[in-house]
């Protein structure tokens, strides 16, 4: 009785957690809107930074931006940091785009990292107001969606990858020892672990609103999005699109996949769910939730797991996520030096080191391993260095002001080919590719 009414818990907080996860990224408290730059007090000699978030000001990132702001302000009192949550991600880009139009952008912001092709040209470009050392010690993987060209017009900050998440009790039990790495490898970890009879299935698979898991299955499948130009739309090339999807169509059919689309429930809610009971024992996430993930999972009698994002055998290459830093190029050369100098104290290792800790985002800089807390967190939770060691195949992200159009597209077809039985994969990933091509054409960047 006892492990039923924790699991319905929890169930429910896994519930409110992601409604938060997906408007509020990690922190899931709703935000506060900030002032606007006009309302911000101006005092003489003191240069006034606004830097928006996506966060709520009682959120833990809220919290820890706030502590960091106020020590980086002890150390440099001719600056000023003002910090205010925006919404998430679409509501703030909606902010900065009429902030833009209005001639009131705040000095710094935080945008989801393929944003910055909607948002680079009115970003300053920061190698001229970060050190060079301080540039060169990002991790390459999350810095790479920064750069436009060879300007930096972002720097990372809350950054996230797919990891692969496994009911350890679940595979010891069916005398699987080690994570699948491959997806022939992931497909046959799935068949073992099913039992119809049971009503257990060896996986679950949720695409994400915006395409993300697709996304990152499709790189770890060597295909990609758009090819060198960012022009040509490419991801059913050679049928690559059509193969995935029909891969997972089958397993569905096996009897060894769960699809959240057959049903009427928030998907991700829907597949952790499956996981979290015990009724399917795989699932790509972001590294975000591992936390929370560990804590369900041990309230409920099992052993959480994480493991690398598999791939088709070849090198990996796996999707990122999560928000970046842009600086706005109509600040005055002194805020855009102050914002600059704000950059550079939370890239240090013991800020970095908190915040991954913290949040279970990624640590965002290569000597954020030596902070103290964050040696202490891998030392206790070993399994975590998975996810900080595949940022080395990090693959950059769409960089389109049109992928916000292409990626429904996509997602209605991915969601129309776990749903339907009579849907045809190679009809579907056809169809949007065309029509995310007629998208490019027709609102080029």
């Amino acid at each position: 009785m006892k492990k039923s009414f924790m699991l319905l818990a929890a169930v429910i907080v896994l519930a409110l957690a992601f409604v938060a996860w997906r408007q509020f990224p990690n922190d899931g408290v709703p935000e506060t809107v900030g002032s606007s730059p006009d309302e911000t007090p101006q005092n003489g000699g003191v240069v006034e930074v606004l830097f928006w978030n996506v966060f709520a000001d009682e959120s833990s990132t809220g919290v820890f931006l706030a502590k960091a702001a106020e020590d980086f302000m002890k150390e440099n009192p001719g600056i000023k940091i003002t910090v205010s949550g925006q919404g998430g991600y679409d509501a703030i880009a909606e902010r900065l785009e009429a902030a833009s139009a209005g001639g009131n952008l705040p000095t710094m912001a935080i945008i989801e990292e393929t944003f910055l092709g909607r948002f680079h040209p009115i970003a300053a470009d920061l190698s001229e107001y970060l050190p060079s050392d301080v540039i060169a010690n990002y991790q390459p993987g999350l810095l790479a969606s920064g750069y436009v060209g060879d300007k930096l017009y972002a720097v990372p900050f809350n950054r996230s990858m797919p990891v692969l998440f496994y009911n350890k009790t679940m595979f010891e039990a069916s005398g699987l020892q080690t994570p699948p790495a491959t997806w022939d490898e992931f497909r046959e970890a799935a068949k073992a672990i099913s039992d119809a009879e049971r009503g257990i299935r060896g996986a679950g698979l949720c695409w994400d609103t915006d395409a993300w898991i697709f996304e990152s299955i499709l790189y770890s499948w060597g295909g990609d999005i758009l090819d060198g130009t960012n022009k040509r739309v490419v991801f059913n090339d050679g049928g690559k699109a059509s193969d995935i999807v029909k891969f997972f169509q089958e397993m569905k059919e096996e009897g060894t996949l769960f699809s959240p689309y057959d049903h009427q429930e928030d998907p991700w809610i829907t597949v952790a769910t499956e996981v979290l009971q015990g009724r399917a024992c795989m699932m790509l996430g972001s590294n975000g939730m591992y936390s929370l993930y560990s804590q369900w999972m041990a309230d409920a009698g099992f052993e959480l797991g994480i493991a690398m994002h598999p791939s088709s055998g070849g090198t990996p290459s796996i999707a990122t996520g999560g928000g970046n830093i842009a600086v706005f190029r109509n600040a005055s050369r002194e805020q855009k030096a102050a914002a600059g100098k704000l950059l550079e104290f939370l890239a240090r290792d013991e800020y970095a080191g908190e915040y991954a800790v913290l949040t279970g985002y990624l640590p965002i800089t290569k000597t954020a391993m030596n902070s103290e807390k964050l040696s202490a967190m891998l030392s206790e939770k070993p399994e975590y260095r998975t996810v900080i060691e595949q940022m080395e195949y990090a693959h950059r992200r769409p960089f389109t002001k049109n992928w916000k159009n292409m990626y429904g597209i996509i997602v209605e077809e991915l969601e129309a080919c776990l749903s339907d039985k009579r849907a045809d994969a190679a009809e579907a990933m056809e169809s949007a590719s065309s029509a995310c091509q007629k998208v490019m054409d027709e609102n080029p960047d």
